[in-house]
């Protein structure tokens, strides 16, 4: 029993799944049928949205989303409706596609509270009255002669009509090609005919429609097989298209059945201009697609690394052969001199060489000369296995490759299908409040992996109901402040090499800061300052925080903007926010696109290898090649002039080194362009690399947090040689270079305090690799009232400076692995930060404390010091 149960649930999920699937398809084909609307395709389109709505009416009984099936079933009410007008109603206006693209949305939105959440009592029912409304208006305005009995007369045009024909067609069929028609046949046409003659006085038909049955009769008179096969379907169908226009169209006599006035029926025959669906959709666990795709990565990665080593020993392999064909020739020389050194005396003694030990050494000779020759022949016959190796693994590259492409595509969703459901919800929100919206989608066609959409739809979904209720304000407030009452909002969906960006844009009433601070006090919540755009996110990100005083079914439940910033950042992502009080607020999402090769060409400057995604670069040239001039900025140390615009240049090896001095730049160094961007000719930037290596496809990973990639950094890929090697984002140099804030290139005037993690005036930073004497330093300054923050060594330490703001000390040891003292003061000075630096060594030697001196420390002491010595000299660092 318990195993029947189990079946039975597995059963439900199945459908349940296989519902959502074909809901789905058959939702956006509804949405892209209303906006094909035409009057030459009228018939074919409005059948296609009545089966569309039928169809998923089905699924919602099948599966008990009540909800769904009383919306569905109002819907197909009103497009029954429209499916017996055969001539299209006016369509130049579009309010008849506006119409039915509200009820759609109607739908799409009821559909996804179903398959979201446990159904609530009268969940539909604003949508249910939604579309009941939009029915009146429709048949008010297309529809001013329609009652129940025209209704019925439809009914049974495209329902019982073809039953009492039924049996009359198939006795036609079975008749021969010549010869008479037999008596029995002909009474199943007399007792057709007055069926339908007796139905069509019951519902009403036009006297016409009595008058049409006449020429069935008359077709009984000529019991002639050749004339029935001919004449009476054309007759049968001529009869249903009259019934369909309440008996009132004449049947004019033919002989032939012309194309032009063949009705298509959907039910039987596919639709012209309509999409076909060719492709079987099969459900298929996600996370099983997720490990295949995992696995194949890991895979082709062993492979690549394979291929490295086999590089490795097949240069190791040559200089054997190389040294062979050498040891050949000197054993040659050698034997040759041993042959003429053998002439000079034939008594065979010559200085005491023995004639005996002239032949083991003539022996040994030959001998090597045999071994060298088989080394060749070994060094020829392991080439050519080395080759066939390599174009084996190659092979197996290229098709594990291609294999990881096709799984890759069969998880790829187009945005489409979650810009369907926004705007369902949003019909839904609109409908219950009464709020009027124009929403714009860009970036529909776009595809998404099937995970990456599957996490992405909660946080969309969230952030386009807080646009909707804590965003636009009401209409009498938008006509105040001079705005358009129909509110708007934006969702665009962009894709940056490896990185997808999203952002929901309204154009509403902007966030106060001052309020938002506020409500962050009152509610005691440990951020508060809302400063900047950064920390009023990380304000309205806290757990605990709304500015909702009611709970309502819009907003106010308990799950707030912490749960969308956790739900981006379980996807590697980042959330950002712009708002402009009166002007709107813009939410960005940045999300990486998963287990992604991407074609890059690969350029070298100094010592450092980097990696440019093909689809950002528009061309490349050699620096000579261009009119160039030096600048004075830190961000950029080269302006190139095009045509009547001047575009930055960048050094990737000053944006990777962080330097604020400039080096030379060779004429012959290259310059890669990023791709124009449309009516934005001036808008982009130049990378300059000294070396152009080539192109590979590169497996490109994001940094792990809790590291930050700096602006334009995508991530980094690992070689076939083990090397890491950045990937870099040209267009997000162009976006930062072109925005309002100057100075974000290069990590030497990177302004980190914009958005960072807040530090006090009273906080420490102490680094040491020991531990006892960290402890020693937070023992002797915590009691003073300092706020005391440790790491372990240099590079811990700048990591930290990455996610924090500047600490008002810094005190750090000189010897620490990883990084040492003076390195990380170094790339604190060069990075701008000025907080004094304390330096605490073991070491005496005053040439230790000139350096320390020499790249920015502010002070020295020498460990063994005393507590009160320790406390008076940051007490005095702090005062200056």
């Amino acid at each position: 029993m318990a195993h029947s149960e189990f079946d039975d649930l597995q059963l439900q999920e199945e459908l349940r799944h296989l519902f959502e699937l074909d809901t789905q398809k058959y939702l956006q084909l509804y949405v892209q049928t209303v906006s094909q609307l035409n009057a030459p395709n009228w018939r074919e389109q409005i059948q296609q949205l009545y089966r569309c709505v039928h169809t998923i009416k089905g699924g919602a009984v099948t599966v008990g989303f009540q909800s769904v099936l009383q919306v569905s079933t109002v819907l197909e009410d009103l497009l029954s409706d429209l499916r017996y007008l055969n001539i299209a109603p006016p369509l130049a206006d579009g309010e008849l596609a506006k119409c039915l693209n509200e009820a759609g949305e109607l739908l799409i939105g009821t559909a996804q509270i179903s398959g979201s959440q446990v159904e609530e009592l009268g969940e539909s029912d604003f949508a249910v009255r939604y579309i009941q409304n939009l029915r009146d208006l429709i048949q008010s305005k297309y529809l001013p002669e329609w009652n129940e009995m025209r209704q019925v007369q439809q009914e049974f045009a495209d329902q019982g009509f073809d039953l009492v024909t039924l049996d009359l067609e198939m006795a036609i069929e079975d008749l021969p090609a010549t010869g008479t028609v037999p008596i029995e046949t002909c009474e199943i046409a007399i007792q057709t005919i007055n069926q339908l003659q007796g139905i069509g006085a019951e519902i009403n038909l036009a006297a016409t429609w009595q008058e049409s049955l006449k020429q069935g009769l008359a077709l009984c008179d000529r019991p002639d097989c050749e004339i029935w096969h001919a004449e009476w379907m054309p007759f049968l169908q001529k009869l249903k298209d009259s019934a369909r226009q309440g008996g009132v169209v004449l049947i004019e006599e033919t002989t032939s059945r012309s194309e032009d006035s063949v009705t298509i029926e959907n039910e039987v025959q596919p639709l012209i201009n309509a999409p076909i669906f060719t492709d079987i959709q099969i459900p298929v666990p996600l996370d099983r697609l997720e490990r295949s795709s995992q696995y194949l990565v890991e895979t082709l990665m062993a492979t690549r690394a394979t291929q490295g080593f086999y590089q490795s020993v097949y240069a190791n392999l040559l200089p054997l052969v190389s040294l062979a064909q050498n040891s050949v020739q000197y054993i040659t020389q050698l034997r040759e001199v041993q042959d003429d050194y053998a002439l000079l005396d034939n008594s065979g003694e010559q200085d005491g060489l023995k004639v005996e030990r002239y032949r083991q050494g003539y022996t040994a000779i030959n001998r090597l000369l045999e071994i060298s020759l088989r080394l060749i022949e070994l060094g020829s016959e392991t080439g050519e296995s080395a080759r066939r190796t390599s174009e084996s693994i190659q092979n197996l590259d290229r098709s594990l490759r291609n294999l990881q492409q096709t799984i890759e595509e069969s998880r790829l969703v187009p945005f489409e299908t979650l810009a369907l459901r926004a705007r369902g919800i949003l019909r839904d929100l609109i409908t219950r409040v009464g709020k009027p919206v124009e929403m714009t989608i860009i970036g529909e066609q776009i595809e998404l992996d099937a995970g990456t959409l599957r996490n992405l739809e909660p946080v969309l979904l969230h952030l386009l109901r807080n646009a909707y209720d804590h965003g636009l304000e009401d209409t009498e407030q938008r006509e105040k402040s001079g705005k358009s009452i129909q509110g708007k909002i934006e969702l665009v969906l962009e894709r940056r090499g490896s990185m997808f960006e999203l952002s929901i844009r309204d154009d509403g009433r902007g966030i106060d800061r001052d309020r938002i601070s506020q409500i962050a006090q009152s509610k005691r919540l440990p951020l508060t300052d809302t400063s900047t755009p950064e920390r009023l996110l990380s304000v309205l990100c806290q757990s605990g925080f709304t500015s909702t005083k009611t709970v309502s079914n819009i907003s106010g439940r308990g799950v707030g903007m912490d749960v969308v910033a956790s739900q981006v950042a379980l996807m590697n992502g980042k959330l950002s926010l712009e708002s402009n009080l009166g002007k709107g607020t813009t939410f960005t999402i940045q999300l990486p696109v998963p287990h992604l090769f991407v074609r890059c060409m690969i350029l070298q400057a100094v010592d450092r290898t980097f990696a440019v995604p093909t689809s950002e670069i528009y061309t490349t040239a050699l620096v000579e090649g261009l009119l160039w001039r030096k600048t004075e900025r830190s961000d950029y140390i080269l302006e190139v002039q095009e045509d009547q615009s001047i575009v930055p240049a960048i050094d990737l090896y000053q944006y990777w080194q962080g330097a604020s001095e400039a080096r030379p730049i060779l004429p012959t160094a290259i310059a890669v362009r990023t791709r124009l961007l449309e009516g934005q000719r001036d808008r982009g930037v130049w990378l300059i690399a000294d070396t152009l290596i080539g192109q590979s496809d590169l497996l490109v990973n994001p940094l792990p947090s809790p590291l930050l990639a700096p602006i334009g950094l995508i991530g980094m890929s690992l070689m076939p040689d083990g090397k890491l090697i950045p990937v870099i984002n040209a267009i997000s140099f162009v976006d930062n270079l072109c925005s309002e804030r100057p100075n974000l290139i290069t990590t030497s005037s990177l302004d980190n305090s914009s958005f960072l993690e807040p530090s006090s005036d009273r906080q420490i930073l102490v680094v040491d690799d020991a531990a006892l004497m960290r402890r020693r330093i937070e023992s002797s300054l915590s009691p003073q009232g300092y706020e005391i923050a440790t790491c372990d060594d240099g590079m811990e330490a700048w990591q930290w400076l990455q996610r924090h703001n500047q600490p008002a000390l810094l005190i750090t040891d000189i010897e620490m692995p990883h990084m040492d003292g003076f390195t990380l003061i170094d790339r604190c000075r060069q990075s701008g930060f000025e907080m004094p630096i304390l330096v605490i060594s073991s070491r005496l030697a005053e040439e230790w404390s000139k350096e320390t001196s020499r790249l920015g420390a502010t002070d020295y002491l020498t460990k063994g010091f005393s507590t009160s010595e320790l406390v008076n000299k940051v007490s005095a660092l702090l005062v200056n």
